[in-house]
């Protein structure tokens, strides 16, 4: 077996030792990265706090750690010397940082820990409330095995459901995500937080918050592309990256580096190639790989690797399989649309207008919309754990959403940027960020802010971001979009709009009401061969599956279905089970010393 990955980090305790778990962990399983080629753990400290760190250098303080290869703001970057100040003086100010971003440092015996303004960059710390050691992490894994937490059942419920976490669960009691825009104290004493509820919303108009943004996002792309002119833009045949190619300068667009990834069924290439060739950028295209002939041990390599990246909490069979696409891919510098979704009511669905809701409105937007692709298959958890669980997980989301204010659209906006972009695609962020450095400039807080403050009617049907399109360049505000029409049809609706919205929404329900009656899910692009060859490996190596009988919520009676060939489990299933075992297993000497 090769060694599974872990991410260049850090782990803070006031115990006067770093835990054994972290040697075990990091010099066994190193990642092999751009920021150090070393496994080896070096601490900071002398007293009771201590601060172990491994992949990475500290800045010029000898005392302050840098945990992210994007350090932005305004346009521009930041050096480390000045976050090392700001952390000594000012750590509030590092939380207006473009996300990702992340920093630690030790001062005064006492570790300080800042998150991100979206809590983008994973970081982890201790329950303040929970006895035992504090510790803050950059892995919720290393942080769990070193306190020798067990697993919370209500996370690995929603879990179960959903494939990601809502607010700031782990899969460890105990341990808990840092909450957006938040700061971590470990002191001698334990943890303390400092954390930031969101500012209420002053409302803006829809062609104010246009002008705003569109400044925004040209003066963001271009100031990026000031420093690193060989970036990669990520073009889809969506609207997120038509938005920020429209932030491009015509005169700068010839000789601009995009890719675009192919994938079957999809008419991203088509529509990105055209663009490419209208204004003469660079066009890498790249398929999905073809595992087929991928060895059913690697392909268990991979899906256990990207588990350890997602520190257990996403879906390692997605994220094992766009590794193997990208390795086609330079790995440098990237401009990513990611999270446009926060501008356009992701939740939406229906008539839009102010209104009160209740559980019950919580729980029919779980079971249509949050729980049909990502959720195992019946049979796979035990009967009482089962019905536990979704009682559980529909709790979470209702607590969610309350979270997100009384009225029902605004609170759906909130549920989607601080519980699925942070929990969701944070964690995959994070597990590829010392691959390559994504930049995206839509989480500008700004950015992010003046969304918020527009009205739920004025996001719907993309209303704000297609006339933003327009705004930024109208002649591809007048290109369809991927399986859409143009953006230019969203921001100028003609009368018969509400109809063609109405039908497009009642084809949505149809699918997922299909998609519910066939009990099935949607697997990622190239997650069903992958998910087909980890479980090979696991009927040819049925040890792998050991760590399971710790728990009592994974039904005996489907594994040994499973294992007989009788089941052939969906790419869902074999994601969570792959994040179980990796977070039960515990550190585990690397079989094969020597390997890489």
């Amino acid at each position: 077996m090769t060694r599974a990955a872990v991410l260049p980090g850090m782990l803070a305790s006031n115990v006067g030792a770093v835990p054994a778990e972290v040697g075990a962990v990091v010099g066994t399983f190193s990642e092999i990265c751009t920021v150090s080629e070393t496994s080896t753990v070096s601490e900071l400290g002398a007293g009771a706090v201590r601060m172990a760190y491994w992949g990475l250098s500290p800045t010029e303080d000898g005392c302050t750690l840098v945990l992210s290869r994007v350090a932005r703001r305004s346009g521009r970057a930041v050096a480390g010397s000045e976050i090392a100040g700001l952390m000594r003086d000012d750590s509030r100010a590092l939380t207006r940082l473009l996300p990702p971003f992340a920093a630690a440092t030790l001062h005064d015996d006492a570790v300080t820990m800042v998150a991100d303004s979206m809590g983008f960059r994973q970081l982890f710390h201790s329950d303040p409330q929970s006895p035992g050691a504090g510790t803050l992490s950059t892995s919720a894994l290393l942080a769990g095995w070193a306190r020798g937490a067990q697993l919370d059942r209500t996370a690995v419920a929603v879990q179960s459901l959903l494939g990601w976490q809502l607010g700031q669960r782990t899969l460890f009691d105990g341990i808990l995500k840092l909450a957006p825009a938040a700061i971590a104290r470990l002191g001698v004493d334990g943890v303390s937080l400092a954390e930031v509820a969101p500012a209420p919303a002053e409302p803006i108009s829809l062609d104010r918050a246009v002008s705003e943004a569109a400044a925004i996002l040209r003066a963001s792309v271009e100031a990026l592309l000031d420093d690193q002119p060989d970036a990669v833009l990520q073009l889809t045949g969506g609207l997120d990256s038509r938005l920020l190619l429209s932030a491009v300068p015509v005169s700068r667009r010839r000789g601009l580096h995009a890719m675009t990834l192919s994938v079957p069924g999809s008419g991203d290439v088509a529509i990105a190639g055209e663009i490419a060739s209208r204004f003469g950028i660079e066009h890498e295209v790249r398929g999905l790989t073809d595992l087929g002939g991928l060895d059913p041990e690697e392909g268990w390599e991979l899906c256990r690797d990207a588990a350890f990246r997602l520190d257990g909490m996403s879906d390692p069979v997605a994220l094992a399989a766009l590794g193997v696409a990208e390795r086609g891919f330079t790995q440098g510098v990237r401009i990513s649309g990611l999270g446009g979704e926060v501008a356009r009511g992701f939740y939406y669905v229906g008539r839009v207008r102010d209104r009160p809701y209740t559980r019950a409105d919580a729980e029919k937007l779980a079971a249509w919309r949050m729980f049909v692709n990502e959720a195992v298959e019946p049979g796979l958890l035990t009967a009482d754990f089962a019905d536990w669980g979704r009682e559980a997980a529909n709790a979470e989301v209702y607590a969610a959403l309350r979270r997100g204010g009384d009225e029902w659209f605004r609170a759906t906006d909130a549920l989607y940027l601080r519980d699925r972009m942070q929990r969701w695609a944070g964690a995959t962020d994070t597990a590829v960020g010392y691959r390559r450095v994504v930049v995206n400039p839509m989480l500008e807080p700004d950015f992010l802010g003046l969304s918020a403050r527009l009205t739920p009617q004025d996001k719907a049907h993309a209303r704000f971001l297609a006339t933003l399109q327009l705004e930024l360049d109208p002649e591809l505000g007048r290109l369809p979009l991927e399986g859409r029409p143009s953006p230019a049809a969203y921001a100028q609706p003609s009368l018969w709009d509400p109809v063609a919205q109405t039908l497009h929404t009642g084809q949505r329900l149809a699918r997922k009401a299909i998609q519910r009656a066939r009990r099935g899910n949607r697997p990622p692009a190239g997650g069903d061969v992958l998910a087909q060859k980890v479980v090979q490996w696991w009927r040819r190596e049925p040890h792998t599956l050991d760590p399971l009988g710790a728990t009592d919520f994974v039904s005996a009676n489907w594994l040994q279905d499973m294992l007989a060939g009788t089941i052939e489990p969906r790419p869902s299933s074999v994601g969570f089970l792959t994040n179980l075992i990796v977070a039960t297993g515990g550190p585990q000497p690397d079989r094969s010393a020597g390997s890489s």
